[in-house]
């Protein structure tokens, strides 16, 4: 007998439809995953650090950096942070976004993820992007004085280019997932993709190294559409906002986490731990850190074909660590998980800035970076204070309507009255 679902579903974030035991497989339970919520505000903060540190790294350059002090330090750990962070997000935001797909259906989903993405995607490049495009004209054309800052920052200004997109790269990348995926829900066969994925499951669970064979399988296919959007000399598209190999390296991860969601007992094994799966996919991170930054051609297909193997491995680490040691709600969790993406957006601007008033302190690089990511995360922490406030700003930046503000209001006020109880509000849907 099919599963009764329930009619209605929460409108938070992080919440599953699964059977409620192995014995009873009739009856459904909907239940709060706090960890998954805990695991996609810490990607979006520790986007804080990883930017603050590129300022002081020795691998590459950034929009500002340091002239004097540099790290070795903080170069590789930003460098390994960043075999895992998106990835790990984009396979997130991928679970999230099937678990509300299958409940309001392709296209009502759809202008939701346009609302909700592209609103605040579209506002900070306007309104913040310009900023930072101001820092890099005092950090370019300083020298010259006022003249030369503004001629600085005419050039990046004027013209269509990667300053425009800077650190929201993964919304326009995360647009582009969701449409393609609201395309495929509407117009192919639930039944028959059901078939070939269990038919895929059932092969590779005949042979005792047979699941492992899908990771190159995802690894392969990530470097054959990079190597085809190269032949096509197509990889950098509109003026180089778009860059095709990143959103073709980090697609398996958000597919796979599509997956998670429309089949709950691969999302309980994936989320439990297993030892040599973490060894594993620590030494794939390793490897993939040592390559990423290289310019040579084995290096860089090497890097497409480990991107989506370390980014599901190490999604695996974290989200069975998550499950296992941070899966519950508390004052601070909830702060952090509320306030995650306006921090995210605005940081940056208050990272670059800081990077050319410490410039000649004469600090360390490490006390500059502590003190950057510490004054930036509380700096924009103030400013979500301020938004969450205001029904304007909050669409702006957050894509929240009225309506909705409303309602995580009243939430609010029940959290403070009835603190120890979980609610089906959440503040910030996917």
């Amino acid at each position: 007998m099919k599963p009764s679902r329930p009619k209605e579903l929460p409108l938070g974030t992080a919440w599953i439809i699964s059977t409620m035991a192995p014995t009873d497989k009739t009856a459904w339970t909907v239940g709060r995953l706090h960890y998954l919520d805990n695991l996609r505000a810490f990607l979006m903060l520790l986007g804080v650090p990883y930017h603050a540190a590129l300022a002081y790294s020795v691998l590459h350059g950034w929009m500002v950096v340091s002239e004097n002090e540099k790290s070795v330090l903080l170069s590789w750990a930003s460098q390994f942070s960043h075999t895992f962070r998106m990835p790990a997000f984009f396979l997130i935001a991928g679970f999230f976004a099937a678990l509300l797909l299958r409940r309001k259906g392709a296209l009502p989903w759809w202008r939701n993820r346009m609302l909700r993405i592209g609103v605040p995607m579209i506002t900070a490049a306007l309104l913040l992007n310009p900023l930072m495009m101001l820092a890099m004209a005092l950090d370019r054309g300083g020298a010259a004085g006022a003249e030369g800052v503004g001629e600085a920052f005419w050039a990046l200004f004027s013209v269509p280019g990667e300053p425009w997109v800077a650190h929201l790269w993964f919304l326009f990348d995360l647009l582009i997932y969701c449409s393609l995926l609201a395309l495929a829900w509407r117009f192919i066969d639930h039944v028959r993709a059901r078939r070939v994925i269990e038919g895929a499951e059932a092969f590779a669970g005949r042979f005792r190294l047979g699941y492992w064979l899908l990771l190159p399988i995802a690894g392969c296919a990530s470097l054959g559409a990079v190597m085809a959007f190269v032949v096509l000399d197509i990889n950098s598209t509109a003026y180089g906002m778009l860059v095709l190999a990143r959103t073709a390296g980090h697609a398996p991860a958000f597919l796979f986490g599509a997956l998670l969601a429309c089949y709950p007992q691969w999302l309980q094994r994936f989320t439990t731990i297993h030892w040599p799966s973490w060894v594993l996919a620590f030494a794939l991170a390793v490897t993939l850190c040592l390559v990423q930054s290289q310019d040579q051609d084995l290096p860089r297909a090497m890097k497409y074909f480990l991107m989506p193997l370390v980014g599901i491995m190490m999604s695996h680490v974290l989200m069975s660590a998550m499950r296992k040691w941070l899966d519950w709600e508390t004052p601070l969790t909830r702060g952090a998980v509320d306030g995650a993406f306006t921090i995210y957006l605005f940081h940056q601007v208050f990272i670059v800035f800081g990077v050319l008033l410490l410039r000649d302190t004469g600090l360390p690089a490490l006390v500059q970076f502590t003190l950057l990511t510490i004054g930036s995360l509380l700096l924009s922490l103030g400013v979500h204070l301020v938004i969450r406030r205001h029904p304007l700003l909050l669409m702006l930046f957050n894509g929240v309507p009225p309506r909705q503000r409303a309602a995580r209001l009243h939430q609010g006020r029940t959290v403070s009255q009835h603190p120890g109880q979980h609610h089906s509000q959440h503040p910030l849907p996917p």
